[in-house]
């Protein structure tokens, strides 16, 4: 008797439970073709999912059992769900187990179509992950190009995609090196894993997984191509370029190495001045927020021997001037895009050896030293046969020759890349051609307590005032 009462209020009192622990409902709800990402105990990735009558979606903070899900594809099921007995403080409260697929439609690229408008920035490579944001790629749907940085240097590419697969191919990088290590070591990986290969691609919310053979190779974060995809390396304050040696390094997506173009920058003149391979360049800029404008570039007309030299300078030169840019200043490059694709991309020229610095400065002069330096430009005039010419004592620091009439003599200092002229003295002869004297009173005004920038080419001496070519002299050999 006691024990039948006791069978009889154990099964009065376990009935309810149990009746709660197996409450079941059948369910039909669609699952979205990309997961999103969401927040659990720790950040996650979660099922989109629907009701039929619901116009949001939802984040699945679970799995579906028996459900096996492939990117790319919106499915509809017919679900049970069941009520999970005390579930675990971070787990759900319900679990889904599927019972039937009615339907499975092929999304065709959708996620990716909206992703080719995006920056990638790379966030995890062969399972580790990327924090810096210093490798990143834009495409070119177009023209099914790529384009960005590998870490340290520029690069670029082309793509293919057919089906769920991308290929990429041409993969190619500017020449570079940086003092980091690891970056260029995780530059050379990345390129090697991107380059020449096909992948499966999988878009989810703002993550794009590149997948070979079911392993998750690279995997990018999306941004907006306006944003900030370079991490905290980016510095696009042009006042920092001032006064520093720039060398051409890529063009047109083509490594040059050696090319002898060059720009220096004067941030508060807006001016620009340097080398196109062969001749002087020098001209002006504006900047408009990220945009730089560059006037068409003055040039001085000496044909160099070398006809490729001559052909790339045209082409520097065509590219350059009267163009627009959108300029990133990313430590030691300068790179210019045009509609979100470089064109070009400068470095900074190590001035860090200053006893190399200093060396080359002395061999440099030597040669000025050991030559003749006849006037052949006078600010805006060309001459021919002016009889003004200087020629340089380095041991003394002293300038000494001809006004065109009268005897002419000073003292110098250089420094760098500039020139100071002293106050310039010269014989009291009077000349009877009055435009000798006149240009020889000009050129003595010019050059008497100023500085100059100056640059030597294969033939001329040139001295630079706010970027622009005021005097040019022509090399002569000394006469014994």
């Amino acid at each position: 008797m006691l024990f039948s009462l006791a069978i009889t209020l154990a099964t009065t009192f376990m009935a309810p439970v149990q009746n709660k622990q197996q409450q079941v409902k059948t369910q039909v709800i669609y699952v979205k073709e990309s997961r999103e990402p969401c927040t659990g105990v720790a950040p996650m990735e979660c099922l989109q999912i629907k009701g039929v009558n619901d116009t949001e979606w939802s984040n699945l903070y679970t799995n579906i059992s028996g459900f096996k899900y492939t990117p790319g594809y919106r499915y509809k099921l017919r679900v049970r769900i069941t009520q999970i007995k005390n579930p675990p403080a971070d787990g759900s409260s319900l679990k889904y187990t599927l019972t039937k697929v009615l339907e499975k439609k092929k999304i065709a690229n959708a996620g990716l179509s909206a992703a080719t408008g995006k920056k990638w920035v790379l966030v995890r490579m062969d399972n580790e992950a990327v924090t810096d944001g210093a490798i990143w790629m834009e495409f070119d749907p177009a023209q099914k190009r790529i384009h960005g940085k590998s870490g340290c240097n520029n690069m670029m590419g082309a793509y293919t995609i057919s089906g769920n697969n991308i290929t990429f191919s041409k993969t190619a990088g500017t020449l570079m090196a940086c003092p980091d290590r690891d970056m260029m070591r995780r530059e050379t990986t990345f390129m090697k894993q991107l380059g020449d290969q096909t992948f499966q691609y999988t878009v989810s919310g703002q993550t794009v997984s590149l997948l070979q053979n079911g392993n998750a190779i690279l995997q990018f974060r999306l941004e907006e191509k306006n944003g900030n995809a370079s991490g905290n390396t980016s510095n696009n304050n042009w006042a920092s370029v001032s006064n520093k040696k720039w060398t051409l390094k890529m063009i047109n997506e083509g490594v040059i190495s050696n090319s002898g173009i060059w720009l220096q920058f004067d941030a508060a003149k807006k001016r620009f001045s340097g080398k196109g391979g062969c001749n002087n360049i020098s001209g002006s800029y504006t900047i408009a927020g990220n945009k730089i404008t560059f006037s068409q570039a003055m040039s001085t007309r000496m044909m160099c021997g070398d006809a490729d030299v001559m052909h790339r300078e045209s082409d520097f030169l065509k590219q350059l001037g009267g163009h627009t840019f959108t300029y990133v200043v990313n430590g030691e490059t300068i790179d210019l895009q045009e509609n979100g694709k470089p064109v070009m991309q400068f470095t900074l020229e190590n001035n860090g050896n200053e006893a190399q610095s200093a060396a080359s400065n002395d061999k440099q002069w030597a040669f000025i030293a050991s030559k003749k330096w006849n006037v052949i430009k006078l600010n805006d005039a060309t001459l021919d046969n002016s009889g003004i010419w200087l020629e340089f004592d380095t041991s003394k620091k002293r300038f000494h020759g001809k006004g065109g009439c009268n005897s002419i003599s000073g003292g110098y200092s250089a420094t760098g890349d500039e020139i100071k002229f002293t106050k310039g003295i010269s014989t009291r002869m009077a000349c009877i051609d009055a435009d000798v004297m006149r240009r020889e009173t000009e050129f003595l005004k010019l050059i008497s307590d100023h500085s100059f920038r100056y640059d030597v080419a294969e033939q001329t001496l040139n001295l630079y005032k706010d970027g622009k070519i005021v005097v040019m002299f022509g090399m002569q050999d000394k006469t014994l």
